[in-house]
């Protein structure tokens, strides 16, 4: 969809599916954002070329994503994954700096955006903003801190370790029972080079983490069965796994 002049009910609906927006008054809200616009993506759809998303920055809604390098030599490299609820192109935006990347969508998404400078607005017109968007990045600071702390460890944890990810954004339960999570299962090749292993070593982790009752692989998706004992594991106490 094109962008557009936001309407209030619009506005509303950003709001209630983004919690960016959910601390800044209505007022500060349409005064600000000129134009809104939404897109549902399929699976393995690039949604930012180059440079381009120094013009827009990105809310998701559902969905994954991921970010690459996309020189000669890096163009398979991935750099991060967002998921539900999460800004891509915030920081860059505040740094001003548009290094080369590429955003490929991991699962169906639906994306939200507005221009990078209405998104500069708001954040020198409500302190909340600011707050928010520091609120991301110290999340996301501790999770690169994670990647760092299990660079050593072995495969099974670092495999788990992506699974977690997965799961902190995830807003579905399947049932009414406490640890039972709905995450997307993704292409291993991807959840290989997120995790730093090979891919066959992804295939045979995940099987051993099914065969102990960790997980349950559904076709898209994975059911965590037991996230206690999957936390177990990235928190490095010993396992029979």
């Amino acid at each position: 969809m094109a962008p557009q002049k936001p309407s209030t009910k619009q506005l509303k609906q950003l709001a209630s599916e983004i919690s960016f927006f959910r601390s800044i008054s209505k007022d500060l809200l349409i005064a600000n954002i000129n134009y809104l616009s939404f897109r549902n993506y399929p699976c393995s759809q690039s949604i930012l070329f180059d440079n381009y998303y120094g013009g827009s920055i990105y809310f998701i809604a559902e969905g994954w994503i991921k970010v690459c390098a996309i020189g000669e030599s890096s163009k398979n490299s991935i750099y991060t994954i967002y998921g539900p609820d999460e800004i891509v192109g915030a920081i860059a935006a505040v740094e001003e700096d548009w290094n080369p990347k590429e955003a490929v969508t991991l699962t169906p998404a639906k994306i939200w955006s507005i221009p990078t400078q209405d998104f500069l607005n708001l954040l020198r017109e409500d302190p909340q903003a600011g707050i928010q968007v520091a609120i991301f990045a110290s999340k996301r600071l501790r999770r690169l801190n994670q990647y760092f702390r299990l660079r050593e460890s072995d495969s099974v944890t670092k495999v788990a370790h992506i699974l977690l990810e997965l799961v902190g954004h995830g807003k579905k339960t399947i049932s009414t029972k406490k640890h039972r999570v709905l995450i997307p299962n993704l292409p291993h090749r991807e959840t290989a080079m997120l995790s730093g292993v090979t891919r066959e070593t992804v295939t045979r982790t995940l099987g051993k983490l099914e065969k102990k009752g960790l997980i349950l692989r559904q076709g898209a998706t994975i059911e965590i069965l037991n996230l206690d004992l999957l936390q177990q594991l990235v928190s490095g106490n010993p396992t029979s796994i």
